[in-house]
């Protein structure tokens, strides 16, 4: 299954956690990680399925304590020099002579 990675940074306080859970109840949510500081903020990461990943966004953004959301999903792996076929592995500038 597809996933979306969104980071969410929040202001802390009572209730923040129980908040962010209800609002995301109805999205399929793989993974949830919720880490406080100090200074009274708190970063939630949350793994949920691509197909609900822009509505779970909207609905996070409308939260109070929300501060930001960020989708972090990582970009998808460029092909390892084993799988590419006729790639020059050194690069020379454009206009420099070849060895």
């Amino acid at each position: 299954m597809e996933h979306t990675r969104l980071t969410v940074m929040l202001q802390s306080g009572h209730g923040t956690l129980a908040r962010l859970a209800a609002t995301l109840n109805n999205h399929h949510v793989l993974d949830l990680t919720y880490t406080t500081a100090p200074t009274n903020t708190a970063t939630a990461v949350v793994c949920v399925a691509q197909s609900d990943a822009l509505r779970a966004q909207h609905k996070l953004r409308r939260l109070v304590d929300v501060i930001d959301v960020i989708d972090v999903t990582p970009a998808p792996a460029s092909p390892s020099a084993a799988e590419t076929v006729d790639v020059p592995h050194t690069r020379h500038p454009a206009g420099a002579p070849r060895p």
